[in-house]
């Protein structure tokens, strides 16, 4: 949503066991296991001599997915990227870090975008979506599939992308940006010049979902004056929404 957004950080404890043979147990024989990897250009690989004696016995282990970032993956000639919680800047790092190793190491131009954020930061919101526009003027088919809930600066994201499929329970969900400030001393300029920022941020978040669907930007700006909650066949009959299913 257009609101304050926290950052969390948590810890991993790894935990490690070991276990010792029973002293009247002798030790298996050693074996050697050689993994075979598939380098990106196998005409830029060496092997010295000595390295190609130890090389005896060779096992291949499937790699059908070539990761992204955490929330990304690759399966076949497609990529799933993954926005299942509030929106952050740490959304935008890693999609702009997956669209990067998509168009510079790979022909992968399908982009599945799974979809379930109630929203957050609303420069996230808009800088995903432009993100996702960038991406189609360079030839990227980015095809959203939304579930749960779509709201506030998620919607934006959603609304910019090829394809817009949506789960028959989702609900959407667009309202007027606020501030959430600490309390403390501010001037009259501070005022106008809040004033001014909510304006450019409503007139950005407006006009992704007017040049979107089917609605008008004065249509728009009636349901963002008050908090609009939607369903799935809403959003389709105003053309944010391409199938439902």
């Amino acid at each position: 949503m257009f609101k304050k957004f926290f950052l969390f950080v948590s810890l991993g404890i790894f935990f490690a066991s070991c276990a010792t043979l029973p002293t009247n147990t002798a030790p298996p024989a050693p074996q050697e296991v050689v993994v075979k990897v598939q380098a990106a250009d196998p005409t830029k690989v060496t092997v010295k001599e000595e390295a190609k004696e130890r090389v005896n016995k060779s096992m291949e282990v499937p790699n059908p997915e070539g990761r992204l970032s955490q929330l990304s993956f690759i399966s076949k000639d497609k990529a799933f990227v993954k926005i299942f919680s509030g929106l952050s800047v740490a959304d935008v790092t890693r999609l702009w870090n997956d669209l990067c190793v998509l168009e510079n190491n790979t022909e992968i131009r399908d982009v599945n975008l799974f979809i379930n954020s109630p929203g957050g930061d609303a420069f996230s919101g808009l800088a995903l979506a432009d993100q996702i526009e960038r991406a189609r003027r360079k030839g990227f088919k980015i095809t959203a599939h939304a579930s749960g809930i779509i709201a506030s600066a998620a919607v934006p994201v959603f609304a910019v992308c090829d394809v817009r499929l949506a789960a028959p329970g989702t609900i959407f969900m667009v309202h007027e940006a606020a501030l959430w400030k600490w309390p403390g001393r501010e001037t009259a300029s501070d005022i106008r010049s809040q004033n001014e920022l909510m304006h450019l941020l409503r007139d950005r978040y407006i006009g992704k979902l007017a040049t979107n669907s089917k609605l008008d930007k004065t249509k728009w700006e009636k349901l963002e004056n008050k908090t609009t909650w939607f369903s799935a066949e809403k959003a389709k009959d105003w053309g944010l929404v391409d199938s439902i299913e």
